[in-house]
């Protein structure tokens, strides 16, 4: 028999606490246990479900299909049973509405489904396609039809019978809103409610005239000036933005758009200001500030004015003679000794001792070495460079800058715009390794790819932010590679960073929605990924 030794009151205290930690840690298993039970949730609330730790609205996108590739073929149920293939509505533009009636933000979305028929009437015929998420349990036809004409909704709905539409396109949530070009291609979607005409109306010019073409509009009419030059800023006064510089990345890769486009007055307007307002004592200044061309070129630049000019040749003919002057000035201010070189300084009539990476344009040098023989050994040993810099198996992209005075690569952290262009030239000239493009698949389903990366492979401290270009480029790296996965994904996070509201006069564009943060280079990328993606 054991005689009870009363507490004390400290003991007191400390048997209460105690107690009171047993009842949490119960109450927490508990709560455990009832969520590790799986249930299905409002779709609304359905969020993607893996191992990867997306912070932004690209979770919650479609992950079974792309933009720029034609939507997967999937099949819908008509009102009387027939089964339907979402191809019969092709030859038209397309807006393609997944809803169920118990959906708390469908019930903000389709009742303005008037007043966007109204908008869309603008534009020609559009075919407006509501799918219902039909499970039997939440949600019936009955419910739906019930639904509609309560709410006066001037559509009739298709049936999703058994999820299998939704799941074969890898939708998360409801409303989801998909646009259709008239070949069946997505050009626009959205996961979020619309609940704004002017943003419809954004998605749904997106589908018709393309994304590249929505955004170039923009960029000729709110960052060119009257001679052709794209100014480096965006402003709403076009005085503040006609201060910011001109820089011939700019001008050079809207000489690619315009080839993209076909668009030969705009090729021939973007080229006057190269040749009339950029050229310095026969050397292409790498900017023009306040309308003085700058002493210095680039190297990259110089080569993609070059390429384009063999393009424009290809296809209007008429450039031959622009294109040996620029050829000629490659072979005098682009190379020393045998080696392609960043810059040279015409005011200290000096050659940079650097050679960075992502100037090395292989195709384009290739094609010069073909032309020039003096242009030969350049190019091989700019392909050396190129393909020696891969920094190391566990962070495979490769060193910013090799030192030709010291003959060495330099560690410096990597800008990854930058290492994202070196990249996209290796894939050009078919030799991107397979390790490097894994690696970009792996930061996309991760954090994504950030502004600034250590030799070590860790994000720079101040640099952990999303860069438009920076997805760009590496959406045109999936292209030139054929990987459709590293395309979609970087097409998702390029997307998250543009602007949709037909009200803004920054329509398309990309950077905040104040109208902020708009930059030529984003621009022009997102347009090039755009337009190759197409």
């Amino acid at each position: 028999m054991r005689t009870k030794i009363p507490l004390t009151g400290m003991e007191k205290v400390l048997w209460t606490i105690l107690c009171c930690l047993m009842v949490i840690v119960m109450t927490g298993g508990g709560l455990l246990a009832v969520y590790s039970v799986k249930e299905e949730r409002e779709p609304e609330q359905i969020v993607k479900e893996t191992s990867t730790s997306l912070d932004d609205i690209t979770a919650s996108l479609p992950d079974q299909c792309n933009l720029n590739q034609k939507i997967p073929e999937f099949f819908l149920e008509d009102e009387n049973g027939t089964e339907v293939s979402v191809r019969s509505f092709e030859g038209k533009p397309t807006v393609l509405t997944f809803w169920a009636s118990w959906c708390g933000d469908c019930q903000k979305e389709l009742p303005l489904t008037e007043q966007f028929m109204e908008r869309a009437d603008h534009y020609g015929e559009v075919n407006f396609i509501l799918i219902n998420r039909l499970d039997e349990k939440k949600e019936t036809k009955e419910k739906a039809r019930q639904y509609l004409s309560g709410q006066n909704i001037p559509l009739t709905t298709y049936y999703d019978n058994g999820l299998a539409a939704y799941k074969r396109l890898g939708l998360h949530s409801i409303p989801t809103t998909i646009f259709l070009d008239e070949r069946g291609v997505i050009r626009a979607w959205s996961s979020k409610t619309i609940t704004e005409v002017s943003v419809f109306e954004g998605l749904l010019k997106d589908a018709i005239e393309g994304s590249g073409k929505v955004t170039g509009d923009f960029v000729i009419g709110g960052m060119m000036d009257e001679n052709g030059g794209i100014h480096s800023v965006y402003d709403l006064s076009r005085e503040k933005m006609r201060e910011s510089d001109v820089l011939s990345e700019s001008q050079g890769a809207m000489l690619e758009y315009a080839l993209l486009k076909k668009d030969r007055p705009l090729f021939d307007q973007i080229f006057h200001y190269i040749d009339s307002y950029m050229n310095s004592q026969g050397l292409t200044a790498w900017k023009v500030t306040g309308g003085k061309p700058a002493h210095t070129n680039s190297l990259l630049d110089d080569l993609r004015i070059i390429d384009a000019l063999m393009e424009a040749d290809k296809i209007w003919g008429g450039y031959n003679r622009d294109l040996n002057r620029y050829i000629a000035s490659l072979s005098r201010y682009g190379v020393k000794k045998g080696l392609y070189v960043d810059f040279y300084d015409n005011r200290y009539k000096q050659y940079a001792r650097r050679f960075t990476l992502c100037y090395g344009d292989l195709k384009t040098m290739a094609v010069l070495a073909e032309k020039n023989q003096e242009l030969r050994k350049p190019y091989e040993n700019a392909r050396k460079l190129l393909t020696e810099g891969k920094i190391s198996t566990a962070f495979p992209l490769y060193y910013s800058w090799y030192n030709l005075k010291t003959s060495q690569y330099e560690p410096d952290d990597l800008n990854t715009a930058e290492a994202m262009v070196t990249l996209l030239h290796l894939a050009e000239a078919d030799l991107l390794k397979e390790d490097t493009v894994a690696w970009l698949k792996d930061q996309m389903d991760r954090e994504g790819l950030k502004a600034r990366y250590s030799v070590e492979g860790k994000v720079v401290e101040g640099y952990n932010y999303d860069s438009t270009a920076v997805y760009a480029l590496a959406a045109m790296i999936g292209e030139k590679t054929g990987d459709q996965d590293l395309m979609g994904k970087a097409l998702k996070k390029m997307e998250k960073m543009r602007i949709v509201n037909m009200d803004y006069a920054y329509h398309g564009a990309f950077g905040r929605k104040d109208g902020t943060g708009i930059m030529s280079f984003d621009q022009i990328m997102a347009m090039l990924a755009y337009e190759y993606t197409n």
